[in-house]
C-alpha cells in the first residue's frame, strides 16, 4: 500500500469511528456502534491469523479499540453542575484510558507504542508549562469572545481554578491517548511522520463537530486542526505523551472556563 492509499483508507476508518456517530442518535447510533466495532474486531482477528495481512494487525487493533471506547463514552451524560461535569469527565476518562492501556498491554506488551514513557521529559515540561502560562493569561478574553462565556469575578475565578485544572488534565490525557497515542506510531509505519501527523490532526478536528460550543464553528475547527498538529509535533519531538497532555490541557482552559462561567 502506498502512502496516498494508506492515508485515504485510514482517513475513511477515522471518519467512521469519530465523525459519523456524531450525526446519529439513540437506536441508530447504538446499532451503528455495534456494527462498526464488530467490523474492526473481525478485521483485526482475520489479519492476526493471516500472514499476508500481518502488517495491518496493529493498526486494525487501534481502530477496534478506538471504536469501542469512543462509542462507550457517548452513553455517559455530561452533567449539569460543575461537580457533575468534572465527575463525569473522570468516568469518561476511565472508560477511554483504561481499556486502551489494558488491551494494548495484553495484546502487544508494549505500552511504549502509546508513547506512555518518559521521553524527553525536560522539553515536554518546558512546552507544557509555557503553553499553560500563555493560555491561562489569555483565558478570560478568549472564553468570552470565542466561546461566549461570561465575565467572572476574581473571587469566582479562584473558586473555579481547581475544577478547571481537574477537568483539563483529565481531558488532555484522554484525548491525547485516544487520538495520538493510539495512532501516531501505527500510522507512521505506513506513511511517515508528516503525513501521519496531518491525518490525525484532520480527524481530531472533525471529531469536534459536536458538541458545538462556539458560534464560530469553522474557526473552532481550524483552531483544533492546528492544535492537533501541534500536539502531534510535541509527541514526535519528545517521544512521549507528557508534553502534549499539558499542552492540550492548557488549550482547553478557555473552553471550560466559558462553560463553567454559566454554572
Amino acid at each position: 500500500m502506498n502512502r496516498l492509499s494508506a492515508f485515504v483508507l485510514f482517513f475513511a476508518c477515522g471518519l467512521s469511528i469519530f465523525v459519523v456517530p456524531i450525526f446519529l442518535v439513540d437506536l441508530y447510533r447504538t446499532v451503528y456502534a455495534v456494527i462498526i466495532i464488530a467490523i474492526f474486531l473481525a478485521a483485526y482477528l482475520w489479519a492476526s491469523r493471516t500472514e499476508a495481512l500481518s502488517e495491518y494487525v496493529q493498526i486494525l487493533l487501534a481502530f477496534f479499540i478506538a471504536a469501542l471506547v469512543f462509542m462507550l463514552q457517548f452513553y455517559w451524560s455530561a452533567g449539569t453542575t460543575i461537580e457533575e461535569i468534572v465527575l463525569n469527565k473522570l468516568v469518561s476518562t476511565i472508560i477511554v484510558v483504561l481499556p486502551i492501556i489494558l488491551i494494548v498491554y495484553f495484546t502487544t506488551r508494549h505500552l511504549e507504542d502509546l508513547y506512555l514513557k518518559k521521553g524527553n521529559l525536560k522539553l515536554g515540561l518546558i512546552i507544557g508549562f509555557v503553553t499553560i502560562l500563555v493560555f491561562s493569561i489569555t483565558a478570560v478574553p478568549v472564553s468570552i469572545e470565542l466561546f461566549g462565556g461570561q465575565t467572572v469575578t476574581t473571587e469566582r475565578l479562584l473558586v473555579l481554578i481547581p475544577w478547571i485544572i481537574a477537568f483539563v488534565m483529565m481531558n488532555g490525557l484522554k484525548e491525547e491517548l485516544l487520538f495520538r497515542g493510539l495512532f501516531l506510531k501505527r500510522y507512521q509505519s505506513f506513511m511517515g511522520s508528516d503525513s501521519s501527523n496531518l491525518l490525525q490532526a484532520v480527524i481530531f478536528s472533525l471529531a469536534h463537530l459536536q458538541p458545538i460550543i462556539t458560534p464560530f464553528i469553522m474557526i473552532y475547527l481550524v483552531l483544533t486542526f492546528f492544535l492537533g498538529l501541534g500536539f502531534g509535533e510535541v509527541i514526535n519531538r519528545t517521544d512521549s505523551l507528557g508534553g502534549a497532555i499539558l499542552f492540550h490541557a492548557a488549550a482547553d482552559i478557555p473552553v471550560i472556563l466559558a462553560v463553567f462561567s454559566f454554572l
